[in-house]
């Protein structure tokens, strides 16, 4: 008797898991022995990779130490007579507009200086308005549409609040750095201004 005997190899390929396996059918005669495949183990899937969001970049712009406003001293910003701010703010613009921000912030507390002193008036506006002492306010009426007058303000409203590191502490005058004022105590040079006690 002739053993005859035949394979038939089937290849499938699993969708899930892009595994190729092969299945074996063998058709033998009844005298030889069957032959199993060994079971083939499955593979594992493996999860999906998800990639997260990057955390948004939010830039932050630098600021002075004096510029950090919280919630409680933004409130009290607010409350300041506008009149008083705008003065100052006025003087901050004239004087020292073209200044660092160091030197607008010592300009700034001149005048608060001055208000404490007992020398000067008591208000901003009287201190700003004393003969002698400044220009004329009330006919000066910078433009109100661009970055310098809001940080006049700012800096108007933050120094009349006591906000703020001194930067020429105890100032009471200035002047452009090119003038002399040999009687009076020096404080400090901020760029194109000295500063005098």
């Amino acid at each position: 008797m002739n053993k005859r005997w035949s394979v038939l190899v089937l290849w499938s390929l699993t969708a899930a898991s892009g595994v190729a396996s092969a299945h074996v059918a063998m058709n033998t005669d009844p005298e030889l022995p069957v032959v199993q495949p060994a079971p083939v183990a499955p593979t594992p899937v493996p999860a999906p990779v998800t990639f997260a969001a990057p955390a948004p970049v939010v830039q932050q712009l630098p600021t002075e130490a004096a510029d950090v406003v919280t919630d409680e001293a933004a409130d009290e910003l607010a409350d300041l007579d506008k009149t008083e701010v705008e003065c100052v703010a006025k003087v901050v613009v004239h004087e020292a507009g073209n200044q660092p921000h160091k030197g607008q912030l010592a300009v700034a507390q001149v005048i608060r200086a001055r208000m404490k002193s007992g020398r000067f008036a008591k208000s901003a506006c009287g201190v700003v308005k004393q003969r002698g002492q400044f220009f004329n306010v009330d006919a000066y009426n910078p433009p109100r549409d661009n970055g310098r007058w809001s940080t006049a303000v700012d800096i108007a409203k933050r120094t009349l609040s006591g906000k703020g590191e001194d930067v020429a502490p105890g100032a009471l005058f200035f002047h452009s750095a090119g003038a002399s004022f040999p009687k009076r105590t020096r404080v400090a040079q901020i760029a194109d201004h000295t500063f005098y006690r």
